[in-house]
């Protein structure tokens, strides 16, 4: 990995600061036990510029200003493929200078945070949090063990769970797991359900790093520990609160079938016919409008709970037709299925996508406001789908303040201050979102994935 000095780039950072009496640095300690503290402190900072000193510089500063003295426990640190080659430097430096104990990093195609969504352009995103008596554990996906195919009856809770070091099931404390693995090294199939199992009602949230367009392309870290591959995770122990939201940026249509014929990746016969053929037939009975919406792409999408007695929105898993075998007539898919499924043919539609959010949010807005937030979108959300920049932010912002949006108060002539978020809110555009739907954490594609953070509730 190509960067500069560190040294000569932190000794750069750090004469740029204004002086501040009695500043403390500290290098970010392994140990990630929180201390006690009298509430929980939130802050989120955003830079859009393009030097990453002076981009390190801008988020460190906002942060530590809203910390207010508070050294944070965990901190998420996003950024993108402008800013990879300094990335051990500005990891160093937002560890010296903020004390954070556990910093995840992760590398990403754009970043969202402070009421924007920055596509195309460079960004850091960065959220710092510190909860009383909850402990931040981060760990490597690589380092966890294999899950095999078959499970033995060796294989239980006390080989996974002291891996992604979420405690004793007795304790009952398990708050959230955030996971970011690398799409091109870190196979998902066996082991997000393994996890997934064993938080139970906790959710697990996150996304696939997006910044490289090759294997060996993406960063992802710990601290000052970064990687090209792999992944990482964040265990929340304590008594807290983290919600778990997951908004589908599809709409189904045609008929719900049942899958007959199927080897692996490839669906050979839906119904008791052949699945090219009955995609045919689907696409023959859409209006002239739902064909438009095919140019963006057509979705397959599978039920999640097949114990249902009517499937509506919400209730799929959406998955990519990637091809279709004409010899065959089969489709080629990038999931497994199995014969006895029921699924949906899907379409990307933005109004579908929009009021999906607006109405996920408002179920939101029954609880206390959220002390902050992570938004992790699809790149095939954001201004591919909505033709208009920072959807999914605004929909949080008009959820969670009485002022307007960024667009609203811009188009007004208000000056927009990005250091000013309506929630302290970071994130970034995902090669993939992981969150709960159906009871269970999946990983999901068109979706924005959220994560809010509250108080514990009543009884902790």
């Amino acid at each position: 990995m190509c960067c500069v000095d560190p040294r000569a780039f932190l000794s750069q950072f750090l004469t740029s600061l204004v002086p501040r009496p009695g500043l403390r640095v500290v290098r970010c300690p392994t140990v990630t036990d929180a201390a006690s503290k009298p509430i929980p402190s939130f802050a989120s900072a955003l830079s859009v510029r393009s030097d990453s000193v002076g981009a390190v510089r801008e988020i460190i500063e906002r942060a530590e200003h809203r910390m207010q003295g508070t050294t944070p426990d965990f901190g998420f640190l996003f950024l993108t493929p402008d800013h990879i080659p300094q990335a051990p430097s500005i990891v160093q430096a937002i560890c010296e200078r903020t004390g954070v104990r556990s910093l995840i990093s992760v590398s990403a195609r754009g970043v969202i945070g402070s009421g924007l969504e920055i596509e195309g352009a460079p960004g850091l995103s960065l959220l710092l949090g510190s909860i009383p008596g909850v402990q931040a554990r981060p760990f490597r996906l690589q380092d966890l063990p294999k899950v095999p195919k078959h499970p033995s009856e060796e294989w239980g809770p006390e080989v996974l769970r002291p891996a992604i070091k979420a405690g004793d099931r007795s304790e009952e404390n398990l708050a959230a797991i955030f996971l970011f693995p690398d799409p091109y090294s870190m196979p998902l199939v066996r082991l997000l359900p393994a996890i997934s199992d064993e938080a139970r009602e906790a959710p697990v949230i996150g996304g696939l790093a997006s910044a490289g367009q090759a294997p060996g392309q993406n960063i992802l870290g710990i601290n000052e520990h970064l990687s090209n591959s792999g992944g990482v995770g964040l265990s929340l122990i304590g008594h807290t609160s983290v919600t778990g939201v997951v908004s589908q940026g599809c709409k189904p249509i045609g008929p719900t079938l049942v899958v007959t014929k199927a080897r692996g990746n490839v669906l050979l016969e839906l119904a008791g016919k052949k699945a090219a053929d009955v995609v045919r037939d689907v696409i023959q009975s859409l209006n002239d409008s739902q064909r438009k919406q095919l140019k963006q792409g057509l979705l397959i999408g599978r039920v999640i709970n097949e114990y249902k007695d009517h499937f509506g929105q919400g209730d799929f898993l959406i998955r990519s037709i990637t091809g279709f075998d004409q010899n065959h007539g089969a489709l080629l898919t990038d999931d497994f299925f199995k014969v006895g499924q029921t699924i949906k043919l899907h379409v990307r539609d933005a109004a579908t996508s929009d009021s999906d959010l607006t109405m996920l949010l408002d179920a939101q807005k029954l609880n206390d406001t959220p002390s902050a937030g992570l938004v992790f979108s699809c790149t095939g959300r954001g201004r591919a789908l909505f033709r208009e920049p920072n959807h999914d932010v605004n929909a949080i912002n008009r959820a969670f303040s009485p002022e307007p949006a960024g667009e609203q108060r811009a188009k007004s002539g208000e000056q927009i201050d990005v250091a000013r978020p309506t929630i302290p809110l970071a994130g970034f555009f995902s090669a993939g979102e992981i969150g709960p739907i159906g009871g269970k954490s999946l990983l999901h594609t068109y979706t924005a994935s959220l994560a809010f953070f509250r108080n514990a509730r009543p009884g902790f």
